[in-house]
């Protein structure tokens, strides 16, 4: 939720500072600059402090640069943006070693799909929640109302603190020694290799989807900042739904590059349906696009996260994940920027929806090469 936030109320927040809303792509590439520079200079911290203790930490970075956000600067923004980065850096390789922990391995794949589920629940509340009170109040109170929701996670979890960290080694560097070490120990194997370059490229087209929605729709298709947050719903509902799904399914199919494959031609026809966007398009057509569009993008992280843990060595698996995740987060940098450059030249958002097919094609080859090495 607080990474959507800002996109959820974009253009209330462009008015405030006197920007186009289409630079809000601007601030997304920020948080995931922070969490690229966590992922490769702390990802030892959960060994040292514990997996529950790095994600209290984490949460409460999150929280905090919320709150410097509120600051009425743009430098502030700026700085607010990057401190959330650092703090979501720390979550998923976390959560994810003790979910490789404590999961049964037939349930792995649904598991992970489920606990990623956390992330359009949190874009649910996003859309549905931050435009209404940023109507009412201001978008401000929108970022506060996040930052409080966050701190009260950081209490829930000190219940079961002292189980999950019981493994941790307080002896260890907080700071990793060799911090593209995960990057290497992902770009050595070729099957790593080829899963994480197909999951970059899904994270540049779902947080061009899930960042330019509402914009989208406020500016392209006329609609109030409401109505399009009904549609960033439909994106994040549809993104829940396929997480799980996926992740089902690969348990039943046990081939994660092969379901992939066909979940990233969907979305590369998804993304050329969007030359369709204008004003005399029927809202049902939107909420269809946009449905496909959030399932299809949205639906990757729990089953290439369970199979970048199946596949890693032994004893290295929150280092290959927080690898992986340091490489999918270049598309998420990328992938934004691109998109508003795009939108500048063209002014028109469907062109710009439509330029993610490439990621989305370079994905599908990726899959159709690792799906091959493992036949």
């Amino acid at each position: 939720m607080a990474v959507l936030v800002l996109p959820a109320v974009a253009p209330a927040v462009a008015r405030d500072y006197g920007f186009d809303a289409s630079l809000i792509g601007y601030q997304i590439s920020l948080v995931s600059i922070g969490m690229v520079a966590s992922l490769t200079l702390f990802s030892n911290a959960t060994r040292k402090l514990g997996a529950c203790r790095t994600n209290q930490t984490g949460h409460a970075m999150v929280a905090t640069g919320m709150l410097i956000m509120l600051l009425p600067w743009v430098p502030f923004l700026i700085a607010g943006s990057l401190v959330v980065g650092l703090g979501y850096g720390a979550l998923t390789p976390s959560a994810s070693y003790l979910l490789v922990r404590y999961t049964p391995v037939a349930r792995r794949n649904l598991i992970f799909s489920l606990h990623q589920v956390g992330i359009p629940l949190g874009g649910i509340m996003a859309a549905l929640v931050s435009p209404a009170v940023a109507v009412l109040a201001g978008w401000r109170w929108s970022v506060v109302l996040s930052a409080v929701l966050i701190y009260g996670v950081i209490v829930l979890m000190q219940r079961g603190r002292r189980e999950w960290d019981d493994d941790r080694d307080p002896a260890s560097s907080i700071v990793t020694p060799n911090p593209l070490a995960g990057v290497s120990a992902i770009w050595g194997h070729g099957s790593l290799r080829l899963v994480t370059i197909a999951g970059s490229c899904f994270s540049w087209a779902q947080f061009c989807t899930a960042t330019f929605a509402v914009v989208a729709c406020v500016e392209t298709l006329g609609m109030s900042l409401i109505v399009a947050g009904t549609v960033l719903t439909v994106v994040q509902v549809s993104s829940a739904v396929g997480r799980v799904f996926i992740g089902w399914l690969v348990d039943r199919v046990h081939d994660t590059a092969r379901v992939l494959a066909w979940t990233a031609g969907v979305m590369m026809l998804a993304c050329l349906s969007a030359l369709s966007m204008s004003p005399v398009l029927p809202l049902p057509a939107v909420y269809l696009l946009f449905a496909v569009l959030g399932g299809a993008s949205g639906c990757w992280p729990g089953a290439i996260l369970a199979e970048v843990g199946r596949l890693a060595p032994h004893g290295q698996v929150s280092l290959a994940i927080s690898g992986s995740l340091v490489i999918t987060n270049v598309g998420k940098f990328i992938g934004p920027i691109l998109f508003v450059n795009v939108y500048a030249l063209s002014r028109s958002y469907g062109i710009a929806f439509a330029s993610v097919a490439i990621p989305s094609a370079i994905a599908l080859v990726c899959l159709i090469a690792a799906h091959r090495r493992a036949a």
